[in-house]
């Protein structure tokens, strides 16, 4: 019974060892109105024309991002980047708050790098869930499946603006927009069945995405040291038991 009991112990032990601890790599809060990581390393950065100042967080402080492109240009062009060295760590996951001004894009685009932005490919798109405007949203996106994203010191993301994927109306005023041609603003007045949109509200350059607790997790996985000292502990637990 005992001898059983030992084997069922040693089996866990490797079990729990050989799992990954999930971690934050790296993390931004913006407090203290700088882009400097409170938690690890990494640079942030702006895309393709944007401006930033800071304002409101989720608490505290926040990131106010603006000078978007015009109505019908550069889709997936601007926004802000992220640089992280994954060095370590694997099932990389994505964190962030993300709140829209009412004439900013509701529909925003999560790239990432594996070469220090010497390409981007395209994860995924948040569902266009910054509306109603004014409002952080929790937005979240697993990289698990992304083998690159591992142990990798030329990773980064990019959040970016978007045309709308889905057909919308703009306001009561401009006629419908076909998918993939044009940004569909925050404001709740806009909407995807044709026709109904109402005001006179319209999408804009100055409007502002602001971001807050961005947040780079991953798994970290103990070293083979690690796991060798622990055989050779379980080793010595079951002699000394004999």
């Amino acid at each position: 019974m005992l001898k059983k009991s030992l084997l069922t112990l040693v089996v866990a032990l490797a079990m729990s060892a050989g799992n990954s601890f999930a971690a934050i790599i790296t993390q931004w809060d913006f407090e203290g109105d700088v882009t400097t990581p409170s938690t690890g390393a990494g640079t942030a950065a702006l895309v393709g024309g944007t401006t930033a100042t800071f304002a409101t967080g989720n608490p505290g402080r926040g990131w106010n991002t603006t000078t978007y492109a015009a109505q019908g240009t550069e889709s997936g062009a601007r926004g802000v980047q992220f640089n992280i060295d994954t060095t370590g760590y694997q099932d990389i996951t994505v964190a962030y708050d993300h709140r829209a001004s009412g004439t900013a894009s509701r529909w925003s685009q999560l790239q990432y790098t594996l070469n220090a932005g010497g390409s981007w490919s395209v994860l995924g798109n948040n569902g266009g869930t910054l509306s109603p405007h004014d409002t952080f949203y929790a937005q979240s996106f697993d990289l698990s499946s992304i083998a690159g994203a591992n142990n990798n010191n030329q990773f980064g993301i990019r959040i970016v603006s978007i045309f709308s994927p889905v057909a919308f109306d703009q306001n009561a005023s401009l006629a419908d927009f076909a998918a993939d041609s044009a940004y569909q603003r925050a404001n709740a007045q806009s909407d995807f069945a044709p026709g109904s949109g109402v005001g006179t509200g319209d999408y804009g350059t100055g409007g502002t995405w602001r971001f807050d607790n961005v947040t780079i997790n991953g798994n970290l996985v103990p070293e083979p040291a690690t796991l060798t000292l622990l055989a050779f502990g379980a080793v010595a637990l079951i002699r000394r038991r004999r």
